[in-house]
């Protein structure tokens, strides 16, 4: 049997990796160039704006572009009548897909920092904590909006969990933070296992957190507990 020249293994190995390296210069086809991200707010009427360009009022759910050409710089800007604006940089992180991209081949790569494809948005939720002018962020009831906002959004699923069955420990847990004595507690733990339906049906934690507070103010009882 007659071996072929080295040269034509070459070419054939060439014409073999050919595809492979086409589609690696279109990896940003698979990582993609822009993300979804969410905003929710513990407040009415939030206004965003991002570097300057208004997008909405929140809560809120926009398509964006991970393309940082044109001096981008992703700065999210929160306004509400009554409520002390708040602005902070969207923070992105590298994304490992488009990572392994550009490390196969110089094509890739090339596009992927030109699209944004090299970097993802992360975290994709974002929920604010406004804070009403005149009051520090440090103050008691401050405080206290945010511990319970980040327990419950943190822990919706289990607390759903809870209410599916009648109760548990993460229910008492919030119940106990959100009525701040024992009677107060139990009150809270009743009014949201009757209304478990709504509760059990939200389909995201900024949805859960405002028909809880929902249940609390429509209590007599419970309206200066609210979240």
């Amino acid at each position: 049997m007659t071996t072929p020249p080295r040269r034509t293994l070459r070419l054939a190995a060439l014409l073999a990796l050919a595809p492979l390296l086409l589609l690696g210069g279109c990896a940003t086809l698979f990582t993609g160039t822009h993300d979804t991200l969410t905003f929710d707010a513990n407040a009415p009427g939030v206004r965003l704006t991002i570097d300057g360009q208004y997008r909405g009022e929140l809560p809120l759910t926009i398509d964006m572009s991970r393309n940082f050409m044109g001096g981008r710089q992703f700065v999210a800007r929160f306004e509400a009548p009554g409520y002390a604006t708040q602005e902070f940089a969207l923070e992105r992180a590298f994304n490992p897909v488009a990572i392994l991209d550009v490390s196969s081949t110089l094509v890739s790569g090339g596009v992927d920092v030109l699209t944004g494809s090299l970097m993802k948005f992360s975290p994709r939720e974002y929920h604010v904590q406004m804070v009403p002018e005149g009051q520090a962020a440090g103050a008691p009831a401050a405080r206290r909006s945010a511990e319970l906002h980040r327990f419950a959004l943190n822990g919706f699923r289990d607390l759903q969990k809870d209410l599916a069955r009648g109760g548990g420990e993460s229910l008492s847990t919030f119940a106990a933070m959100v009525g701040g004595d024992d009677a107060t507690a139990r009150r809270v733990v009743d009014v949201s296992v009757r209304g478990a339906p709504g509760l059990l049906t939200a389909p995201t934690a900024p949805v859960f957190v405002r028909r809880f507070d929902a249940l609390l103010a429509a209590s007599p009882e419970l309206a200066g507990c609210r979240l």
